[in-house]
């Protein structure tokens, strides 16, 4: 099963995301501005272009660490 969704933000603020499934993954592209993604201990910064896969399984955060708009593509794949 795969859920994807385009997400936009102009709050400097965080967003917590609870583990998903066991075996599941997710991918996120950056359109505009720049974010934070933190999963489990470890923390990668992108902005417009860059793109990361990880496993969705553990805790994350997204944090808009720039002063403008932010829209990035989320695609979470359900392994199961």
């Amino acid at each position: 099963e795969i859920a994807s969704c385009l997400v936009g933000s102009e709050m400097c603020k965080e967003t917590g995301a609870q583990p998903h499934l066991r075996g599941s993954e997710e991918y996120i592209t950056v359109f505009a501005g720049k974010v934070e993604i933190t999963v489990g201990d470890e923390s990668f910064r992108l902005s417009k272009g860059d793109s990361i896969r990880f496993p969705a399984n553990v805790p994350h955060i997204y944090s808009n660490i720039g002063d403008e708009y932010v829209e990035l593509s989320m695609l979470i794949y359900y392994n199961g």
